[in-house]
């Protein structure tokens, strides 16, 4: 029998390793990467990635690796257990705790190393706590990242629990611009657009932030060629290779399987003459691999085969002792039957340092575990779930070898136990599944009602409120149907949540009020604290005046009850219900010292919700030090919901500052890294804050298709949030009828909101334009009857817009112009703008028309710099309602051609960037190394830089041996032609490290002649810059690239913004007078 049948090297797949390693040298330089490597079962996933593995290994990365469990119900997170835990298995987890800090805490949950004696922190909302433990896994790996880089491979995803995919997901967002790489490998043919997987891959590809790789069949040509590397490069007859190609489909895993059959049956026959191959039509090769693999099982020893069924029900995964318990069979037939399972290339064993093994693939071990008649497969479930409780594993997997032997009335508590661990380490979704599997056999009648309300408080933390309704809703009922009171209410605050999430306040306040009056016969606890608080937050969300006193209340009690937590989360709603009555100075000191004390206390959750709604008060009341809380928790790992939406929340203080490219990369930044899930609030509040900074910055088609429905309305405060960007937007695309009904509604509620005149200002502007001046001034003198501490700079500029359209034009510049200065002390750049344009506007109808053109260009200028082109714009057209003319600011123009593609159109003297590359040590090298395996590292350098340099704008000029000549900007198009060749270059240099090899470059800008030499488009350069290129060259080191003076002064700000510094030298260059300035830079790249 042939012991193994695999192939040594790697076929047809350089494609696919070309874009592996590019984004690992992409993210060797600190841009972190995101590979979706998929393709169907056996396309050489595993394999691919490997290589991957081997070249990171080389860059002194670590690489971590972990599989997904093709188990019904897997264990959360268990790729990442296995792949991170080996890797602290290999530290010294005393100084990777300290590394961490507090994060450490939340990894001790699946980590134990990691975990130290200390008081566990209110875990607050669960939905925080899971997010808490994914911030401190990406902290976690970023470990690594920074010391060496990391490789992060997740195995066969198609298989992940949800808590899987979610903290794939966050992964996969928060990573960013360190030296990682996360590779996922998932089976394309198992992707049903009902595949949780499909929308989850979808997404990432829409956001950007993921390259999807695919793996197809190979050729026939790759599979002649697969074939002849496992038979040691044998000719492969062109039939046999047909035959071999139709049956496997150009499937390697197959291709290797029927090929081991065909040699253990001797279809190939060891002669004289080296392999030879029996008749054709002797050639029995099965269909399909199923056939395959069952038709080896059938040539096991009855025993040997009976112990490898056992081990496919045991799981992907198993270990030696479990399956000596399992198969009732002596230990030496047990280790038999692994090692000719091994043999037979349907095992692997683990080198992890305990005797575990893993079936090579899943399709070896589903084809084994579907011949199992069900009887016989329950009785081994059953022999499973036993030896795993005996030997004290986690209830999870007892539980899934339970429900599969059937024994459900065991099932059920250990599948509750199992949710509960499930829970503690925030993984929902699968604590929600294993609540649903026990669910139909409880027979208990109070054990229901319990396990509907923990069903229900499981689907709204797995962000599925609606779902939690109905499920809530019987359990509660259940409960106190059987006298529960208190049980019940805790729950009822749950499903007071979940209708509010699901925009109905109404519904949720009856919630909240039933489990307030249930709770109150027991005296202050924690539940009726947060009773209180859930309440006096719906008076406030209406600026209603008892959110004082509900909220004062909620305070009493969490004092009371010493329970802190709640209590300073209580007092912070206490400062919100203070502001809203117009008791603006001291609500914000309250706010500052709840903010302080759940700080100091360490209470997470309640500090960066007081952050949010400091941030959200100080926007709309025009207040200085928008993001300053925030700031300070910029460190802090963030919970889920506040995490989102702290996102959109620092936008606002860009957007407020004039800061616009900068709001919209971080809005947008946002929305790629907040969680999977999010609830539709977040979403809706997010995409609001989009489209408000496209349309401040003229993107009216793209702020339109951005902005989301109006709200439903059910709170009044989600007028103030998009009422700026629903009324402007509406009079930017002419709907003023539509604007002015909006403006209205806002109207109507001036007394109300007016402490957030910002709502008003925007109003004002949707009823001037209409001519409804009056209308517009009853609203703005109801809203300063309040006598509120903060806003009136909004209150003001509407007075001006209002004076301005009365013709009052002296009044309106002096209102107008104190806004101005106003909002640019408080650093309201767009509020400043907006009160100079109408400022500016007032003085030319007051007859300075020479000052209101300085005024207005001066604005427009300002604005456009900043992105602002809304504004810019309403400058321009204010200049021309007054008769003036201001320049029309500058456009930067594109440096890329139309379709990117580099074209030389006719003979001429250009400016251009010359690259050289030569290979280091090739001499000696190529004294040493294997002549075939030198000439295809050498071909594969040559490939490389092709696709480098063209990926980069420039063209090929020739190879020679070792070398590579290259030109940047032939076509006269780019600007930025020497930063091309610069990237292309160390590119080029670190994938050269790849094939250990070393190589050394040099690049000069200057002027030559550059002209179509052939009449095939072959092009031509001429000049001393490709001179001047190609001895820069020869003085550059191994790993080395060697600038001219003129190349490095247009590069030199590009590399001091990524920490790389050229250290300048004069040298001797053949050909040239006397010395010649130039910059060496290092890249690191070398074997």
């Amino acid at each position: 029998m042939v012991e193994r049948v695999l192939c040594p090297r790697l076929v047809g797949r350089d494609e696919q390793l070309f874009v592996l390693e590019d984004a690992l040298l992409a993210a060797h330089g600190g841009e972190s990467r995101f590979i979706a490597l998929g393709g169907e079962a056996g396309m050489g996933k595993t394999r691919l990635a490997t290589e991957l593995a081997k070249r990171a290994q080389r860059l002194g990365w670590a690489v971590l690796w972990g599989s997904c469990s093709e188990a019904e119900l897997p264990l959360p997170y268990l790729p990442l257990v296995e792949a991170i835990g080996n890797y602290i298995s290999l530290r010294d987890a005393e100084r990777l705790a300290n590394t961490l800090g507090a994060a450490r805490r939340e990894l001790a949950q699946l980590f134990p190393q990691l975990g130290r004696e200390e008081a566990a922190q209110p875990v607050g909302d669960p939905a925080q706590a899971k997010l808490r433990l994914f911030e401190a896994m990406a902290a976690l790996l970023v470990v690594p990242a920074h010391e060496q880089g990391v490789l992060l491979v997740v195995e066969d995803v198609h298989w992940a629990d949800s808590a899987t995919r979610e903290l794939l997901d966050h992964l996969a967002r928060r990573l960013r611009n360190i030296r990682s790489l996360l590779v996922l490998t998932y089976r394309s043919d198992e992707l049903d657009r009902r595949h949780p997987l499909a929308p989850l891959l979808q997404t990432w590809r829409r956001l950007g932030i993921v390259e999807l790789v695919s793996l197809s069949p190979l050729q026939e040509s790759e599979i002649a060629e697969m074939i002849a590397a496992i038979l040691d490069g044998q000719r492969v007859e062109p039939e046999f290779r047909d035959l071999m190609y139709a049956r496997s489909e150009g499937n390697p895993f197959v291709v290797e399987e029927m090929l081991k059959e065909a040699l253990d049956r001797g279809d190939f026959l060891p002669g004289g003459r080296g392999w030879q191959r029996g008749a054709l039509e002797e050639l029995s090769i099965p269909e399909t691999v199923r056939d395959t693999i069952l038709l080896r099982f059938g040539r096991l020893d009855r025993s040997e085969g009976e112990i490898l069924e056992a081990a496919s029900v045991i799981g992907r995964t198993f270990d030696y002792d479990t399956l000596v318990a399992v198969a009732k069979a002596p230990e030496a037939t047990v280790q038999r039957a692994l090692e000719v399972g091994v043999a037979n290339q349907l095992l692997e064993e683990l080198r992890d340092g305990g005797a575990k093994y893993m079936w090579r693939h899943a399709l070896t071990q589903e084809a084994v575990g579907d011949e199992i008649v069900l009887p016989r497969r329950q009785a081994i479930h059953s022999r499973a779930a036993d030896a795993l409780r005996n030997a004290r594993a986690g209830s999870l997997p007892v539980a899934r070898h339970l429900l599969g032997a059937g024994r459900f009335d065991e099932a059920v508590p250990v599948c509750v136990a199992a949710a509960e661990e499930a829970e503690e380490t925030m993984a929902f979704a699968d604590a929600l599944e294993l609540v649903g599997r026990a669910l139909p056999h409880v027979r208990d009648p109070l054990a229901r009602p319990r396990l509907l309300c923990r069903m229900g408080r499981l689907l709204w933390m797995d962000g599925k409120p609606a779902a939690a309704i109905d499920v809530l809703d019987e359990g509660v009922e259940g409960l106190e149907a059987a006298g529960e009171e208190v049980e019940a209410a805790r729950y009822r605050l749950v499903l007071g949540r979940c209708r509010w999430e699901q925009s109905r306040p109404d519904q949720a306040r009856e919630e909240f009020e039933r489990a307030r009056q249930a709770l109150e016969k027991h005296g202050p606890t924690s539940d009726l604290t947060l009773a209180y608080m859930r309440l006096a937050g719906l008076y406030e969300f209406e600026f209603d005046p008892r959110g004082i006193e509900t909220a004062r209340k909620a305070v009493e009690v969490g004092r009371a009850a010493g329970a802190d937590f709640e209590r300073i989360w209580a007092e912070s709603f206490l400062a919100v219900a203070l502001i809203d009555a117009g008791r603006t100075s001291e609500g914000m000191r309250m706010l500052d010292q709840s903010f302080e004390e759940a700080r100091h206390r360490g209470y997470t959750l309640v500090a960066h919700n007081i952050a949010y709604n400091d941030a959200w008060t100080r926007l709309h009341m025009m207040m200085p030090g928008v993001c300053a809380h925030m700031d300070q928790l910029a460190a802090e790992p963030a919970p889920a919901v506040i995490g989102d939406m702290f996102g959109f929340a620092c936008s606002w203080g860009l957007r407020a500052s004039g800061d616009l490219r900068g709001a919209l990369e971080f809005i947008r930044r946002a929305q790629v890294t907040s969680t999977a899930g999010a609830n539709a609030k977040v979403s809706w509040r997010s995409n609001v804050e989009l489209a408000e900074v496209l349309l401040e910055m003229g993107r009216l088609d793209e702020a339109a298709a951005t902005l989301p429905p109006l709200s439903d309305r059910a709170e009044l405060q989600d007028v103030i949030y998009d009422a700026a960007v629903q009324i402007r937007l509406r009079l930017e695309t002419d709907r003023l009828e539509e604007a002015v009904e909006l403006a209205r509604e806002i109207e109507e509620h001036a007394y109300a909101l007016a402490p957030f005149a910002d709502s008003l200002s925007v109003a004002t502007e949707a009823l001037v334009a209409a001519g409804l001046l009056d209308e517009a001034q009853t609203a703005i003198a109801t809203a300063r009857t309040r006598g509120v501490e903060a806003g009136a700079p909004f209150l003001d500029e509407a007075e001006g817009r209002i004076l301005l359209a009365r013709g009052e034009a002296e009044l309106a510049t002096a209102v107008l112009a104190g806004v101005a200065r106003e909002a640019a002390e408080r650093g309201f750049r767009l509020v400043e703008w907006r009160a100079r344009t109408l400022a500016a506007e007032a003085l030319g109808r007051h007859g300075r028309r020479q000052d209101a053109e300085r005024e207005l260009a001066a604005v427009a200028a300002a604005a456009a710099a900043a992105g602002a082109a809304l504004i810019a714009s309403s400058a321009q057209a204010a200049a021309a309602r007054i008769g003036v003319a201001i320049p029309e600011p500058a456009q930067p123009a594109s440096p890329v051609a139309a379709d990117g593609e580099p074209r030389i159109m006719q003979a001429g003297e250009r400016l251009v960037t010359s690259m050289f590359a030569d290979v280091r040590g090739y001499t000696a090298l190529t004294s040493a190394t294997p002549p075939a395996d030198m000439a295809e590292r050498i071909t594969t350098l040559y490939r490389w830089a092709a696709a480098e340099v063209s990926r980069h704008y420039g063209f090929v000029d020739k190879f020679a041996g070792d070398a590579v000549m290259a030109t940047f900007n032939a076509t006269g198009t780019r600007l930025d032609h020497v930063r091309d060749a610069l990237e292309a270059a160390i590119a080029l240099s670190g994938k050269a490290t790849l094939l250990d090899l070393a190589v050394g470059i040099g690049i000069a800008v200057g002027p030559a002649v550059v002209g179509p030499a052939t009449a095939d488009g072959s092009v031509s350069v001429l000049g001393a810059t490709t001179n001047l290129a190609a001895r820069l060259q020869t003085a550059a080191n191994a790993g080395e690239i060697v600038l001219s003076e003129e190349a490095h002064r247009r590069v030199q700000a590009w590399l001091h913004e990524r920490g790389l510094e050229a250290v300048a030298q004069e040298l001797e260059l053949k050909g040239f007078d006397g010395p010649q300035p130039a910059w060496r830079l290092p890249t690191g790249a070398t074997p």
